[in-house]
């Protein structure tokens, strides 16, 4: 058995290259998560530590200077608590200087309304030389591919709603739009529950729905 021959040179700098690249993409990953926990237990000033000081949020494309992101518990906090929603997303992959990742939303309206397509999207976060997040970039999961058709019964509900109580429709969709605002969720809610009822449909089953503490 022939002895191992020692490394050369050359390749032992390719090998601690490398190396580094690996532990670098392993940090900004640790970093993306670090922040996203503390942000979702609204720790403010935790997760503003992994960020620069003006950073920003775009939306379909990074054009432009984007959006100031904001930390605190934005307008759908109390609507995502109410209809139980929380996120799933696929492994992190690290291009660069960003971070991203194919993420899913799942929540309790969407199963009422028996939505199929469970909507997707990508994730990107943008780091500065110093290893600060300078934002992040919320576009479509897999962009230049045709969007799933929607499979739910929600225009079946809303038509419902509508021609049954108008009055409570217009209050919580006005201009037509979810308003997540005051006790429109818990109302909405309710309504969803009584047209299932209402249509001979099953209440939505407890095993189905997420029970994770709110």
């Amino acid at each position: 058995m022939r002895p191992l021959r020692p490394l050369s040179f050359l390749s032992a700098v390719i090998l601690l290259l490398a190396l580094s690249a690996c532990s670098r993409q392993s940090k900004l990953v640790s970093k993306v998560e670090a922040f996203r926990a503390a942000r979702k237990a609204g720790k403010i000033e935790e997760a503003q530590r992994y960020l620069t000081d003006d950073p920003r949020v775009w939306f379909d494309a990074k054009e432009g200077e984007g959006k100031p992101m904001k930390l605190g518990f934005g307008p759908y906090h109390h609507w995502d608590e109410e209809f139980n929603s929380h996120g799933e997303h696929g492994p992190w992959r690290v291009e660069g200087n960003t971070v991203w990742a194919i993420a899913s939303e799942i929540n309790d309206y969407y199963r009422l309304v028996e939505r199929k397509d469970t909507p997707s999207y990508r994730i990107t976060y943008y780091f500065n030389d110093k290893g600060l997040i300078e934002g992040y970039l919320i576009s479509d999961a897999h962009p230049g591919e045709p969007s799933p058709v929607k499979q739910s019964r929600e225009e079946e509900f809303e038509k419902w709603a509508k021609e049954t109580y108008p009055d409570e429709w217009h209050y919580l969709r006005p201009e037509g739009k979810i308003d997540p605002s005051e006790d429109r969720a818990e109302r909405t809610r309710a309504l969803l529950v009584e047209w299932r009822a209402t249509v001979g449909l099953p209440p939505l089953p407890v095993e189905e729905s997420d029970e994770s503490p709110k």
